[in-house]
């Protein structure tokens, strides 16, 4: 009988709390160019959700569902995960001044793309800013990672269903895991630069390739496009070990659509393990998802940084969608504190303390339809010190403004 109860409490998932929807859209991240990879994110995502919840819901007959659902994939496959996905590697040009052009519909070999940016210019970042010329490589796979989390947020707080976007969710994890999973049965693209005009080749090729081998050969002749056997032993050693830690990120309860555990009458909680890069390595994460009385929703995480040799520990804290005052007030709050390799390096073993904090108050502005829906003003500010956080447009030590644009919808 016992373990009967301790079975209900703590593994049976929760699906009686009430649903209220939040779509975030950011107008505003403190740049003169359009869109960070937040905010490309966030636009992306939040425009599916929105329009998703508008075609169908868990009443929707079953031909209904299945149709929305196909087409849902048949985008995300042929230009959705593409669209975010290159737009990360475009922010990260766009950060530092570098014009570029974003090619997310795939060409005649089915290659998306990030194109406009000369060899010198390439060549120049690489030789005097190397962490942000391997962050240029990550950053799609940084976006993905973002994207991701940011749907976790919203499966595990209750705040979306996977009748809406589950299978963006499942194609968007395939996509990355295909990604890695190249590191693991790894072979030549055949794609030569000689066969292209200069400014109309993709920025980096193969995006972990070019990363892993500029990570150990900084200095070595100049060219874009990195094939496997254009690695060394030790690189591809490197490789199949990266390759190996992606299987982190199966370990998620929602790609099994379970979307939270009862851990007491008022708690639901969930967890993850992700896998990404760094511009110095890679990092694994782990979070926890804590839903108390249905109101405070935190997600507290711990990470590990690696470059070559070294381990760099860092966690953090994150506040989502506080409502407060009867709902006229809306909070999202994150504190992140690291330790990250001295200026960024593959081979450094000292460490360098960062922290982050950002904070961003929504103010209700209209509400509608008895108060069922409501908009909000969001603004907001954010500084970090000298350091990487995932998505955040800059290396750098950095201060910007927010504002944006909140919709919430109670079901």
């Amino acid at each position: 009988m016992k373990l009967k109860i301790i079975f209900f409490l703590v593994l049976f998932p929760i699906l009686s709390y009430a649903q209220t929807k939040y779509y975030n859209f950011n107008a505003y991240e403190g740049e003169n160019y359009i869109f960070t990879m937040n905010q490309s994110n966030d636009l992306s995502l939040n425009s599916q959700r929105f329009i998703g919840s508008l075609l169908v819901d868990d009443n929707s007959l079953k031909w209904k569902k299945i149709g929305y659902h196909t087409v849902q994939a048949l985008f995300d496959l042929y230009v959705g995960q593409a669209l975010t996905h290159e737009e990360g590697h475009r922010s990260v040009l766009s950060e530092l001044g570098i014009h570029s052009i974003d090619e997310p519909f795939p060409d005649k070999q089915g290659v998306s793309k990030v194109t406009g940016v000369s060899d010198a210019t390439l060549k120049n970042l690489r030789d005097t800013d190397l962490p942000n010329y391997i962050r240029l490589h990550n950053g799609g796979l940084e976006s993905d990672y973002g994207y991701l989390k940011k749907l976790d947020a919203d499966f595990n707080f209750n705040e979306e269903s996977y009748n809406v976007m589950y299978w963006d969710y499942v194609i968007r994890k395939v996509g990355v895991g295909q990604y890695f999973f190249s590191l693991l049965s790894p072979g030549n693209f055949g794609i030569k630069e000689q066969d292209t005009p200069e400014l109309k080749r993709d920025i980096v090729g193969h995006d972990i390739y070019g990363m892993i081998r500029h990570l150990h050969r900084p200095t070595m002749e100049f060219y874009r496009y990195t094939e496997w056997d254009n690695l060394t032993a030790e690189e591809k050693a490197y490789g199949k070990r990266m390759g190996m830690m992606s299987l982190l990120n199966i370990l998620n309860p929602n790609i099994f659509r379970i979307d939270g555990f009862n851990l007491a009458n008022d708690i639901k909680a969930n967890f993850s393990v992700n896998y990404s890069l760094a511009p110095f390595g890679d990092f694994t994460e782990q979070n926890a998802y804590l839903t108390i009385k249905d109101k405070y929703k935190i997600n507290p995480y711990f990470r590990q940084y690696f470059n070559k040799s070294y381990t760099f520990l860092a966690g953090g804290i994150n506040l989502h969608n506080y409502a407060f005052n009867d709902d006229k007030f809306l909070l999202n709050s994150s504190f992140d504190f690291w330790q990250q390799p001295k200026n960024q390096e593959f081979r450094s073993n000292i460490a360098e303390f960062g922290l982050g904090l950002k904070s961003e108050l929504g103010i209700r502005f209209s509400s509608w339809n008895s108060g069922a829906k409501s908009a909000y003003f969001n603004i907001g500010a954010s500084y970090k010190m000298n350091g990487f956080i995932p998505e955040a447009p800059s290396l750098r030590e950095d201060f910007r403004i927010h504002l944006g644009l909140i919709v919430s919808v109670k079901d």
